[in-house]
């Protein structure tokens, strides 16, 4: 039996935060980037994000279902929902989150197999960690006859920064694809500029939340165990440092002018023709 791994980052970020979404913020413009809009921010994104279902639409595959938030909004709305993710943790918060009955299918997109068909499939920041041409295949396999797919996520716009985090897939390449596939496009929207205010809010809380507790956590070691607390730091130091800079330092990372500038973060309803 494989053993549960534990994403030590999520689950601080899921306790501190108390947020039942992994994906980002829809904010209003001059928001104040604190927690509470944080959440009320990512409220927001999954009722607009839930506005584009088509009113015939009945049952829904969330794909890369996170820890449950967009998937409870669905069932208060009524419709019948699966949820689909390769994570055992959260996998584990979805049902504590959710409490019903909700079919959960641990596996890849690619990976999955269903007799049932969905009305409408949905990625929510789901589709740039999918192979294009697989996913594309599998939507048209397990989506009803002229049923939807409803996708969420950034695109690569430009070809400057393709080696980098956060790059999601080449937009025009995707839409041809999608194209290539039978799904023809019925409704777009760009939501850059609403989103894009996440990765100003993901550098704080690294300022604000995480270092702090670092450095709490850092010195109870050194004073309570200083040999661990050498050995650790000689070892580690180095390597966590490297990361904490490259958070703040790389562009289109956290950096939401650089990202609005190479990237689009899309709304796009597809349906099979």
């Amino acid at each position: 039996m494989k053993k549960e791994k534990v994403d030590v980052l999520l689950k601080y970020y899921l306790s501190i935060s108390g947020t039942k979404h992994l994906h980002y913020g829809y904010w209003k413009e001059g928001e104040e980037l604190t927690m509470k809009n944080m959440r009320f921010a990512q409220e927001r994104y999954a009722d607009h994000l839930i506005s584009f279902i088509p009113h015939e639409v009945r049952t829904v595959l969330d794909v890369g279902c996170g820890v449950g938030g967009t998937s409870l909004k669905l069932l208060e709305k009524g419709y019948r929902v699966a949820a689909l993710s390769p994570d055992f943790y959260q996998c584990k918060v979805f049902k504590e989150n959710v409490q019903v009955e909700v079919p959960f299918h641990l596996t890849t997109f690619e990976e999955f197999e269903s007799q049932e068909k969905f009305d409408l499939i949905l990625m929510a920041e789901s589709c740039q960690y999918i192979d294009i041409e697989k996913g594309l295949k599998k939507c048209r396999d397990i989506v009803t006859p002229e049923g939807y797919l409803l996708v969420a996520d950034y695109f690569e716009v430009d070809e400057q920064y393709l080696d980098l985090p956060l790059s999601g897939h080449p937009l025009i390449k995707y839409l041809k694809k999608a194209e290539d596939a039978g799904f023809k496009t019925l409704k777009s929207e760009d939501i850059t500029s609403r989103v894009s205010r996440t990765l100003d809010f993901r550098k704080e809380f690294y300022r604000d939340y995480l270092m702090p507790t670092l450095k709490i956590i850092a010195f109870s070691i050194k004073v309570h165990a200083p040999f661990f607390y050498t050995l650790g730091n000689f070892f580690l130091g180095r390597i966590a440092r490297k990361m904490i800079n490259r958070g703040f330092e790389e562009p289109g990372v956290v950096d939401s002018k650089i990202f609005a500038e190479h990237r689009k973060y899309m709304i796009y309803l597809f349906q099979l023709s």
